[in-house]
């Protein structure tokens, strides 16, 4: 009886781990790929071309491109006047605004901790609560169970 032992043959133009490659190789590779994506959608740009011009692109490219010198009176009238209408919305929308929370406080006030709360909560004494309070920047040191035990001030 004979048995036939499945193997798989290694090809090598497989790439199992990209990550290995070398950043050059990936790099060019790369642009090989974007290389060969631009010619297809060039092939693309007939058929592109065709529905476009059923479209009305035809039209777009005449209004846009070959009547140069004509002039849209609706244009030359119409954008100063958005232009003006959009700043004079804009100017009210703040003036009324500040005219809403001029000397109006929005924020409720919060009473601030006292050292000795903070102190609690941190697990340390009403003395070295002091101490880190008297200080512009300095080290806080640990025991290990995290409790705070000793400040050392930083010169600055």
């Amino acid at each position: 009886m004979n048995t036939v032992k499945s193997t798989r043959r290694f090809d090598s133009r497989l790439i199992q781990k990209p990550r290995q490659q070398p950043r050059l190789q990936r790099t060019a590779w790369g642009f090989v790929t974007l290389a060969f994506w631009g010619f297809y959608f060039y092939l693309w740009a007939p058929l592109v071309t065709l529905i476009s011009w059923l479209l009305g692109g035809r039209m777009a490219w005449l209004q846009l491109y070959e009547y140069k010198q004509a002039i849209d009176p609706f244009i030359i009238i119409a954008l100063p006047v958005m232009l003006v209408c959009t700043a004079v919305l804009l100017i009210a929308w703040a003036e009324y605004n500040r005219m809403r929370f001029a000397g109006k406080e929005r924020r409720t006030p919060h009473e601030d901790t006292t050292r000795d709360e903070i102190a609690r909560d941190l697990g340390a004494s009403p003395e070295l609560a002091a101490q880190m309070a008297s200080g512009k920047a300095v080290t806080l040191h640990m025991d290990d169970h995290a409790r705070p035990v000793g400040v050392t001030h930083q010169l600055l």
